[in-house]
């Protein structure tokens, strides 16, 4: 089954999709020839079909690099709330901050979680001073990571 092509419809993956995804969430430098010695497709089939997965937007291969081995080994969650009238203004504010590496407009307690990543602790006071100029902040908490346990952004496709 092919995706459908209408801008905001959600695409149909049939079996063989759905596994290269998950093929590609435990190694996205798989190549093609091994994508279809493990689905037993041949590799033209592979390579036709992951490059049509990702020329549609439907997966996206990136490098996760390791915070402390660039030297931002500070992560602080920041979970904030916000004037209701205010949420998309400083979501894109956050966004535009070369320390926040995920900001995500929430439902619950807080309206806005952002994930930020430092070197050192001037750098957290510089990032909180920027903060409170943003217009329409009530509130904000801050989570000091510790112990990073675990950071894994794979999961499992199910057909179900």
């Amino acid at each position: 089954m092919q995706p459908e092509s209408t801008p905001n419809a959600i695409a149909v993956l049939d079996e063989i999709d759905q596994d290269i995804i998950n093929l590609l969430r435990t190694d996205g430098r798989i190549s093609f020839t091994e994508v279809g010695k493990r689905l037993d497709i041949p590799e033209a089939t592979a390579r036709y079909r992951v490059q049509r997965l990702l020329q549609s937007g439907i997966v996206q291969v990136i490098a996760w690099p390791n915070p402390e081995k660039l030297g931002t080994p500070h992560v602080v969650i920041v979970s904030l709330i916000v004037e209701n009238s205010q949420i998309d203004s400083i979501a894109r504010a956050l966004e535009q901050m070369v320390e926040v590496r995920f900001v995500a407009i929430t439902a619950g307690h807080y309206d806005i979680i952002a994930d930020v990543f430092f070197g050192n602790y001037t750098e957290v006071t510089a990032f909180f001073e920027k903060m409170k100029r943003i217009p329409g902040i009530i509130q904000h908490d801050s989570h000091f990571i510790l112990k990073l346990l675990k950071a894994e952004y794979k999961y499992t496709l199910s057909s179900t």
